[in-house]
């Protein structure tokens, strides 16, 4: 999964189901400029919306032991696709992991367009937590 072309035609997929989505992970980090290019295994999305319903409905190619209240993942023409649920409530975005709720940044989903990336803001936030919850 290392090319620009496959990010987009993913993107362009789900949205043809009506599936918005914006790139984050290291996919979003590399767009944003905050690391340098290098080999992506897979391609993480975030997806605003209240649940699950309209993505289980689609027929893919799904990887059944990540497959979570927050996450869904599956396989499209040989890339490996994770999609983390965004929902909002009064205190704006959220996902509901595992062990704790990651907040997100208000301009989260600020990016328009064909290609929609996470804010920088957003990818920093993230990446933080991650490291944050490995080391615990």
């Amino acid at each position: 999964m290392n090319d620009l072309v496959s990010v987009e035609g993913v993107q362009t997929y789900l949205r043809a189901q009506g599936i918005e989505t914006w790139v984050f992970g290291g996919w979003g980090e590399e767009l944003r400029g905050l690391i340098r290019p290098r080999d992506h295994a897979d391609l993480d999305l975030l997806y605003p919306a209240p649940g699950w319903d309209r993505v289980d409905r689609l027929d893919l190619d799904w990887i059944e032991g990540k497959r979570f209240p927050w996450k869904r993942a599956f396989v499209l023409e040989g890339t490996v696709v994770e999609l983390f649920l965004v929902e909002r409530d009064e205190d704006g975005w959220y996902t509901a992991l595992q062990r704790r709720v990651h907040r997100w940044p208000a301009d989260t989903l600020a990016s328009r367009g064909h290609l929609r990336v996470a804010s920088p803001a957003a990818l920093a936030s993230f990446r933080h937590s991650y490291r944050v919850d490995a080391a615990a």
